[in-house]
Formats: C-alpha cells, sequence, structure tokens
C-alpha cells in the first residue's frame, strides 16, 4: 500500500490528486457531517488556516464535487472510499490526521437511521444550500471564534 511518510510526499500527493481532478478549486471550507435524530454533527470543521487541502480534494473526488458551495449525500460506502483514498497519510507524524479519524469514527458508530453528508463552501459570501450547509457555517463560525 502506498504511504505518504513525509509532509513533502503530503504535499505532492495533494497536488497530484488536484491536478488530477478537472476544474478542481480548494474550497473555502469543508466537512463531513452526519444527521442523527434530525440534528447535523460535523466532528471536524476545516476552515480556512486549519486545513492542507488534502481530505478535500480526496473526499470532493469520491463525489465528483469540482468547484462551488454543495451539499452532497454520503454513503458509507462513499465515506469508506473517502477513507481508503485519506489513509496512505497516516504514515507522516507531521499531521494529526483529524479527518481520517473522524471519518473512521463515523463509520464505527454508524446507525441504519444516521444520514451522512458533505458539505463544501467555496465562497463564504455564496448563500447556504440548505440546513445542513446552514448548520455547518454555525460551526465553522464556532471553530473560528465567530457567532
Amino acid at each position: 500500500m502506498e504511504q505518504w511518510v513525509t509532509e513533502d510526499d503530503i504535499h505532492a500527493a495533494r497536488t497530484r490528486l488536484e491536478e488530477g481532478h478537472p476544474g478542481w478549486e480548494r474550497p473555502s471550507a469543508f466537512a463531513v457531517g452526519r444527521e442523527r435524530d434530525g440534528e447535523p454533527a460535523f466532528p471536524v470543521v476545516n476552515v480556512p488556516g486549519a486545513m492542507h487541502g488534502l481530505p478535500a480534494v480526496v473526499l470532493g473526488r469520491v463525489l465528483g464535487h469540482t468547484r462551488g458551495t454543495a451539499v452532497y449525500d454520503l454513503t458509507a460506502e462513499d465515506l469508506r472510499a473517502a477513507e481508503r483514498g485519506l489513509a496512505p497519510a497516516q504514515a507522516c507524524t507531521v499531521f494529526d490526521h483529524p479527518n481520517l479519524f473522524a471519518w473512521r469514527d463515523l463509520l464505527d458508530d454508524l446507525r441504519d437511521t444516521d444520514r451522512l453528508f458533505a458539505v463544501f463552501v467555496q465562497d463564504p459570501a455564496d448563500p447556504p444550500v440548505d440546513g445542513r450547509d446552514l448548520a455547518f457555517r454555525r460551526a465553522a463560525g464556532k471553530a473560528t471564534g465567530g457567532r
């Protein structure tokens, strides 16, 4: 199995994946969420200054997302595919890999009634797509010290 051991390996992998995903533009923020009992939750909120882009492009490739603000329903298999795509990064101990571990935890704790989804926000000025996007933006605001 391929492993990305160094920080340079991580950056090279991100560049390779971005260049191999025509039309890709890094979002300003993104997350994988879970809706349980009607309540959306985000184990990791990726906001400007707190992400390096690799998990976003891995997830974007799985979903076919290239740019823009969007919300996607995820299947467990989609999330497993994203987890497998990001797994080589775990060999690099320079980063904590919060998305990788959060995705694994979501899969381990998934109930039949849970709904998984992904949110990509291209520009914070874009209007929210739906209630899940709005919940994400509130969580992102709290993560960046906003209200």
